[in-house]
Protein backbone atom coordinates (compact mmCIF):
# COMPACT_ATOMS: atom_id res chain seq x y z
CA UNK A 1 0.00 0.00 0.00
CA UNK A 2 2.68 2.43 1.00
CA UNK A 3 1.15 4.70 3.56
CA UNK A 4 0.78 4.33 6.75
CA UNK A 5 -2.06 4.03 8.49
CA UNK A 6 -2.56 5.18 12.39
CA UNK A 7 -5.32 4.78 14.57
CA UNK A 8 -6.80 6.71 16.90
CA UNK A 9 -8.13 4.65 19.97
CA UNK A 10 -10.30 6.91 21.65
CA UNK A 11 -14.14 7.79 21.16
CA UNK A 12 -14.50 9.27 17.63
CA UNK A 13 -11.24 8.80 16.95
CA UNK A 14 -10.78 8.48 13.12
CA UNK A 15 -7.77 6.35 11.35
CA UNK A 16 -4.97 8.60 9.49
CA UNK A 17 -3.09 8.51 6.72
CA UNK A 18 0.52 9.37 7.44
CA UNK A 19 2.97 9.35 3.81
CA UNK A 20 6.50 8.11 5.24
CA UNK A 21 8.16 9.18 2.03
CA UNK A 22 9.70 12.56 2.59
CA UNK A 23 10.15 13.31 -1.15
CA UNK A 24 6.17 12.97 -1.34
CA UNK A 25 3.86 16.54 -1.13
CA UNK A 26 1.89 14.67 1.45
CA UNK A 27 4.45 13.91 3.81
CA UNK A 28 3.65 16.47 6.07
CA UNK A 29 -0.19 16.63 5.57
CA UNK A 30 -1.47 13.62 7.34
CA UNK A 31 -5.13 12.89 6.28
CA UNK A 32 -8.24 11.61 8.16
CA UNK A 33 -9.43 8.46 5.76
CA UNK A 34 -13.00 7.10 5.27
CA UNK A 35 -12.34 3.84 6.97
CA UNK A 36 -13.71 5.59 10.49
CA UNK A 37 -16.56 6.50 9.26
CA UNK A 38 -18.76 10.08 10.08
CA UNK A 39 -19.04 8.60 13.31
CA UNK A 40 -15.13 7.17 14.11
CA UNK A 41 -14.16 4.65 16.77
CA UNK A 42 -11.73 3.19 18.90
CA UNK A 43 -9.43 1.94 16.13
CA UNK A 44 -6.35 -0.67 17.26
CA UNK A 45 -5.46 -2.14 13.63
CA UNK A 46 -6.15 -2.25 10.07
CA UNK A 47 -5.13 -4.17 7.78
CA UNK A 48 -5.14 -3.95 3.47
CA UNK A 49 -5.52 -7.12 1.06
CA UNK A 50 -4.19 -5.13 -1.83
CA UNK A 51 -4.54 -8.13 -4.25
CA UNK A 52 -6.85 -6.34 -6.97
CA UNK A 53 -4.57 -2.95 -7.23
CA UNK A 54 -7.95 -1.74 -8.62
CA UNK A 55 -10.25 -2.18 -5.29
CA UNK A 56 -8.03 -2.69 -2.82
CA UNK A 57 -10.38 -4.11 0.91
CA UNK A 58 -9.60 -2.43 4.57
CA UNK A 59 -10.38 -3.90 7.49
CA UNK A 60 -10.12 -2.03 10.81
CA UNK A 61 -11.05 -3.41 14.35
CA UNK A 62 -11.96 -1.30 17.58
CA UNK A 63 -10.31 -1.21 20.89
CA UNK A 64 -12.79 -2.89 22.78
CA UNK A 65 -13.82 -7.08 23.33
CA UNK A 66 -16.96 -6.57 21.31
CA UNK A 67 -15.69 -4.07 19.36
CA UNK A 68 -16.63 -3.92 15.96
CA UNK A 69 -14.84 -5.46 12.87
CA UNK A 70 -15.43 -2.95 9.58
CA UNK A 71 -14.71 -3.62 5.86
CA UNK A 72 -14.43 -0.87 3.31
CA UNK A 73 -13.08 -1.47 -0.40
CA UNK A 74 -11.50 1.58 -2.04
CA UNK A 75 -12.00 3.09 -5.45
CA UNK A 76 -8.58 3.03 -7.05
CA UNK A 77 -4.82 2.55 -5.56
CA UNK A 78 -2.69 5.32 -4.24
CA UNK A 79 -3.39 8.53 -1.20
CA UNK A 80 -6.67 9.79 -2.47
CA UNK A 81 -8.64 6.29 -2.79
CA UNK A 82 -9.25 6.22 1.43
CA UNK A 83 -10.52 10.10 1.24
CA UNK A 84 -12.85 9.60 -1.63
CA UNK A 85 -15.27 7.09 -2.82
CA UNK A 86 -15.49 3.62 -1.46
Amino acid sequence: WNTWISCEEYKNGQCWQVEPNPDSPNHNSPKATLLGGLSGGEYETVAVDNTNKNKPVFFTTEDQSNGELRRFEADGYGWDALHVGG
